[in-house]
């Protein structure tokens, strides 16, 4: 096995999930090679750190209201009993009727995708080495990038703002590749995904804001901030502490880089 093979299935094989005979063939490689060795080490690393962060949990109001409803219903249950009620289905049924309003809006798939890429960013923060290709040139990165996705990912310079880029790694979510740029601002990380193709279901959520005249959806997470838009089928948010005037100047100038090597 050689790199360019080993490269497609670097996560099947992190999971697990290839067959016996790939999988030795696999590791022979990865043993071997310190360069597959070291994306593979570097994506076990990336899933016990993501396995770390912190999980959502229900909201103090709804978790006080289901501990009412239980005294409550606890208190009915002794009356139903002497009028005959099945008092587990008359349970079931209360439980259902008062949290349906509740359930049915929590984790659609753009807030777990806005959630993903936070995570990935905080997790990726952590990592000793968090770009797989390290270099501060731009032109550098985007060739290397577009050998691995066979696509032009535009890599705005921001250095003349004190943004350094630092390197750039593929990563994935929802089976799909995506292309990550890293950048640093002092101690400040600017994280820059590029999803090829998202469907209209998975639009980012946030607020809307103008910015030069496009359009561009804000929002916090974790403490951080977003700012994501679509070009065309692609999709792109930036992660950071940086401030929303930074973030969308950074963006508006990767959107126009990017126009301008489309006509190239």
């Amino acid at each position: 096995m050689i790199c360019r093979e080993f490269e497609p299935m670097l996560q099947a094989f992190v999971d697990g999930e290839l067959d016996v005979q790939t999988m030795t063939a696999a590791q022979a490689h990865a043993s071997s090679c310190p360069e597959c060795h070291g994306r593979a080490d570097g994506e076990r690393r990336f899933r016990h750190l993501l396995r770390q962060q912190p999980r959502e949990v229900a909201p103090p109001e709804l978790r006080a209201r289901l501990l009412g409803l239980t005294r409550l219903e606890r208190r009915r249950a002794a009356w139903r009993v002497w009028l005959g009620v099945p008092t587990l289905a008359a349970a079931a049924f209360l439980l259902v009727a008062l949290l349906m309003p509740r359930v049915l809006p929590v984790g659609p798939p753009v807030v777990r995708l806005v959630e993903t890429l936070v995570d990935k960013h905080l997790a990726y923060a952590r990592i000793e080495s968090p770009a797989e290709f390290a270099s501060s040139d731009p032109g550098a990165v985007a060739a290397w990038l577009r050998d691995r996705i066979g696509m032009r990912v535009p890599v705005p310079d921001y250095a003349h703002d004190g943004i350094r880029l630092v390197g750039a790694r593929i990563s994935e979510t929802d089976q799909q590749k995506l292309a990550y740029l890293l950048y640093e601002k002092g101690h400040m990380l600017l994280s820059v995904f590029m999803l090829p193709e998202v469907t209209e279901a998975r639009i980012l959520p946030g607020k809307t804001v103008s910015y030069r005249g496009h359009e561009y959806l804000i929002g916090e997470h974790k403490s951080l901030r977003t700012v994501s838009w679509r070009d065309g089928p692609a999709v792109f948010s930036m992660i950071s502490m940086l401030d929303y005037d930074d973030l969308l100047e950074c963006a508006d100038r990767l959107r126009t880089q990017r126009a301008r090597e489309a006509r190239l």
